[in-house]
């Protein structure tokens, strides 16, 4: 049989690889075209600016930690709501949340804080509307967040200060009284060097961590007016040219190679047929 009709093999190839490529190529035109629009951004982390904002350590994996919280609800809801989105798909807010989850896309590029905010969406426009609201959406929460830990910081700080000032005030009453009565040592008072000694070093040591603490709050307070520099936009999206996907050429190569995998299989019944219509007719 295979001596015989061997050719057919060759026939349900040809056969086999058209129509693969013709199914994956219908298959291909009706598929959704997707658009993709994406924008770079640069994460600082806070101990960047000094601040061990919402308890994230330096190093470590905290890009990684940014591009997972980039994709929270928090964020996302920012801008579903920002672009209203569920009054342009005419959908209830949660769901224009859950879409967003399943067409933002956001990766680190490796070693560096750097971030790739990524929008698949069959709209161009909204692709690129989308990728560049839901990477302000990400500065505003962030910048949020670090100037409540900020803000926090320098409230526990300026009380710090409080205290202190007071506790350096009596040191400077307790030198004072010491000073004085040194120099009446010779009507009675008994004040040792070493009194007077101790008495200005913990004064000195108070005074100058009550300094440290005053430049700890003006430093803190110059934080709070740079936390615009947090995140920084190194490429603002753009709208897309040509879908990417669905991807034609590979559908068209796999449609071949599953035709052409598949024509033995049809061949091979033919063959048989075709051999035992030829015995009959002998």
């Amino acid at each position: 049989m295979f001596r015989r009709y061997w050719w057919m093999l060759i026939v349900m190839a040809g056969i086999g690889m058209f129509a693969g490529w013709l199914t994956a190529a219908v298959i291909t035109y009706v598929m959704p075209r997707k658009f993709e629009s994406s924008t770079i951004i640069e994460i600082k982390p806070p101990a960047s600016l000094g601040v061990e904002a919402m308890g994230q350590p330096t190093g470590g994996n905290y890009p990684g930690t940014e591009v997972e919280i980039i994709k929270t609800r928090n964020v996302l809801m920012r801008a579903a709501e920002s672009l209203d989105l569920s009054s342009l798909w005419a959908i209830d807010p949660e769901s224009a949340v859950q879409v967003l989850k399943g067409i933002v896309r956001a990766e680190n590029i490796r070693e560096t804080d750097l971030v790739r905010i990524s929008v698949r969406h069959t709209d161009r426009d909204d692709a690129r509307d989308i990728a560049a609201e839901v990477a302000r959406a990400y500065k505003g929460y962030r910048e949020e967040l670090e100037y409540e830990s900020i803000d926090r910081g320098i409230s526990e700080i300026r009380k710090i200060t409080r205290e202190h000032w007071d506790k350096v005030e009596e040191r400077r009453k307790t030198l004072t009284i010491i000073a004085r009565n040194k120099d009446k040592e010779d009507e009675g008072y008994s004040i040792s060097a070493q009194d007077y000694t101790d008495a200005k070093r913990d004064f000195e040591t108070d005074l100058a961590l009550l300094e440290q603490l005053k430049l700890k709050i003006s430093e803190e307070e110059f934080k709070l007016a740079t936390l615009r520099d947090v995140i920084v936009v190194h490429e603002d999206p753009v709208i897309a040219n040509a879908p990417i996907s669905p991807n034609v050429t590979k559908n068209l190569l796999i449609g071949l190679a599953a035709g052409l995998l598949a024509s033995p299989f049809l061949a091979l019944p033919l063959m048989s047929l075709m051999q035992r219509r030829n015995g009959v007719a002998t």
